[in-house]
């Protein structure tokens, strides 16, 4: 009997400490950034028609350590930065090249650490070749989803030893396109071998689940897994809605965001005239889509700009995406700070080259950002300096922009707020 107390009291004793390391780590991740800077993108080379990966792929990953301030950026109020790893050199690596990549990752994270501040560690599928996440996804037995299943249970390995702080490992960014697959197996059963694997060497290191859809809130409210009863488990959300203004002018999402532009947050600060004059204009200035000539950028961009201001997009339209999240934690009984917006962010408007309406995008970041925090959950801006997304006026600059930092509630630093005035 006095056995089998103390083996109850034990158990005890580990599931208090998994509690106890999991909750500091989501009290932690409340304000943070990303930085692409590091190990985002691979340097490539052409051979012949074809790209591959330099040697070595991340040449200036050391180098950008000195770029960032990370005492100010402390000191402004975040409390975490995001890593995003590009694995395509990884996965075509030998153990040799691994264990590189590695004694670069380590001093990143070490210098957070040494700033007060956690990291997380974002690994992305390859896309050398315009890869979709899900090619990585290619049966539970498949040669991609091992591989990849191998290199996700080695790094966890490596955080795992880290003392110096806290990090945790989101496992796949965006992991599929649709929110449930029809046909095949969905990413919520990968998930479930994925998080298996790390728990293998790494039984307390803070994993990020997702859901379908890129990760974007129409996924996340369909997530219904076992693995969200385990403290040890966080959420990521994405989140870029509405999507018309945040992706205005991107060229890799639909052929007509390219021409849009001058679409204002909220509409009713803005005016559907001049939004439609502005992108009739840009839209003759882009590159046809390979599907898409100007004449049908520019059909669709005025049907969405035309019903972006019919309904009035704004607040109201944020709260209600935020509210969808608030019903799901409420089901799925999720503690509000297991959940981090470890994307979220919209673009520069540019024309020219030249930014505009800087406080449509300031407008943005402080309702998306509030509404959040109102919750209780965490959030991570996308991206710390990188255009198109980045809080810097310019890439260059010591610090970012103090207009874009206080939509944020963050400081800026003394010298920046003395400009302010």
């Amino acid at each position: 009997m006095t056995q089998r107390l103390a083996v109850i009291g034990a158990i005890a004793c580990v599931v208090a400490a998994l509690a106890s390391i999991t909750a500091a780590a989501a009290a932690d991740f409340k304000r943070g950034a990303t930085l692409v800077e590091f190990f985002g993108f691979p340097a490539t080379t052409q051979q012949g028609g074809l790209k591959a990966y330099a040697d070595p792929p991340f040449p200036q990953a050391q180098a950008a350590l000195e770029t960032f301030d990370f005492d100010s950026l402390r000191r402004m109020g975040f409390d975490h930065m995001r890593i995003p790893v590009d694995t395509g050199p990884l996965m075509r690596a030998d153990e040799g090249r691994r264990r590189d990549f590695l004694r670069q990752l380590g001093p990143v994270i070490a210098r957070l650490h040494r700033h007060g501040l956690g990291a997380i560690v974002t690994l992305h599928p390859p896309s050398l070749n315009r890869e979709l996440p899900e090619t990585y996804l290619d049966g539970l037995d498949g040669p991609k989803f091992r591989r990849y299943g191998e290199l996700v249970e080695g790094i966890a390995g490596e955080l795992a030893a880290i003392r110096s702080g806290l990090v945790a490992l989101e496992p796949m960014n965006e992991p599929q396109s649709e929110c449930r697959r029809r046909i095949g197996t969905d990413w919520t059963v990968y998930q479930d071998l994925l998080v298996a694997r790390v728990r293998r060497p790494a039984p307390e290191l803070p994993v990020f689940l997702t859901g379908g859809c890129w990760s974007n809130i129409e996924g996340i409210v369909l997530l219904d897994t076992d693995l969200l009863r385990d403290p040890r488990n966080l959420v990521s959300v994405h989140f870029y809605y509405p999507f018309l203004f945040t992706h205005q002018t991107a060229t890799w999402t639909m052929p007509y965001l390219a021409g849009t532009v001058g679409v204002p947050y909220p509409a009713s600060e803005g005016s559907l005239d001049l939004t439609l004059s502005l992108t009739r204009e840009q839209t003759r200035k882009v590159s046809p889509a390979a599907n898409a000539g100007p004449p049908a950028m520019w059909q669709k961009a005025e049907r969405e700009i035309r019903k972006y201001f019919a309904e009035a997009q704004g607040p109201s339209q944020v709260d209600g995406w935020m509210q969808q999240v608030a019903d799901w934690q409420r089901r799925r009984r999720v503690d509000a700070d297991r959940i981090v917006f470890t994307e979220f962010g919209a673009m520069k408007q540019k024309i020219d080259g030249v930014e505009i309406d800087k406080a449509s995008r300031a407008r943005w970041l402080a309702d998306a950002s509030s509404a959040i925090e109102r919750h209780g959950w965490g959030w991570t801006i996308f991206v710390l300096r990188d255009d198109p997304f980045g809080l810097y006026e310019h890439q260059g600059d010591r610090h970012p922009d103090p207009q874009l930092l206080r939509s944020l509630r963050l400081d800026a630093p003394a010298a920046d707020r003395r400009a302010l005035h």
